[in-house]
């Protein structure tokens, strides 16, 4: 007989990076979904871009940090890291345009960091 495998769920996450060249930029992230619990120490992986701030944007990706227990037997994950250089900055619709019209264009290739932790689990296959 093999052991029950923990439920699949995902965790979200809303970070604002480092200010660098005197701005900062969002993350809005869901982590990939991993089968755990909040008593074994699993993992999340993710990747995402940054919001559009002054005429570019950043890819990120990485793997939180191992659960975190709390009281009621749910769980959350610390994520930190630094987002890639603005070297991928082709159109998103506009959006980019837009933005550079409105807080101006840094074309400086730089980096941000960010901390912060997650939402508890979310989206729980049934078990």
């Amino acid at each position: 007989m093999h052991p029950r495998i923990p439920p699949a769920h995902v965790h979200f996450f809303e970070i604002i990076t480092s200010e660098e060249l005197n701005h900062h930029h969002l993350l809005r992230l869901y982590s990939f979904n991993v089968n755990g619990t909040a008593y074994d120490n699993h993992v999340h992986q993710y990747s995402g871009i940054s919001g559009i701030r002054y005429g570019h944007y950043h890819a990120y990706y990485g793997t939180t940090g191992p659960a975190i227990a709390l009281q009621d037997g749910t769980h959350f994950h610390l994520l930190d890291g630094t987002i890639e250089l603005n070297a991928y900055n082709t159109s998103r619709g506009g959006a980019l345009v837009k933005s550079k019209q409105i807080e101006g264009l840094i074309t400086e290739q730089h980096r941000h960091s960010y901390t912060g932790y997650s939402s508890v689990g979310m989206s729980y296959e049934p078990w």
